[in-house]
């Protein structure tokens, strides 16, 4: 009986824990933001910490060309769509590289760690 009770105090400090490690990692990825450019350098990507795409920035002179080159001549346009795309990789990229780097000055990969252990049942 006393077993369970023990049992039962710890899952429910083990749930505490990883509430406050994960409202830590949280407040971690929100500060984070980074910007993915275009190889053509016509659009930027800014995304952040938690992945979330905040903006995308489109040079007006890209919009142009798309127009004038494939819009108006009905051809279908591929160049802004790999433009985007590349902003966003690029972005992922670094915003992956930036929250392992932050992750590992602030010690949250620590955290990140107790987070998997005490969701695995271990102490």
């Amino acid at each position: 009986m006393f077993n369970g009770i023990k049992n039962a105090a710890n899952t429910i400090s083990n749930v505490n824990k990883v509430r406050q490690q994960q409202a830590k990692l949280q407040k971690l990825l929100s500060e984070i933001s980074v910007s993915g450019v275009s190889k053509n350098g016509k659009v930027t990507a800014i995304i952040t910490g938690e992945q979330k795409i905040k903006e995308i920035k489109i040079e007006p002179e890209l919009i142009t060309f798309v127009q004038e080159n494939f819009v108006a001549q009905d051809k279908e346009d591929t160049l802004l769509a790999k433009s985007i795309i590349e902003a966003v990789e690029d972005a992922i990229s670094k915003v992956q590289g930036e929250v392992v780097k932050k992750m590992q000055e602030t010690d949250s990969l620590g955290d990140l760690m107790g987070m998997l252990q005490a969701a695995s049942g271990g102490q």
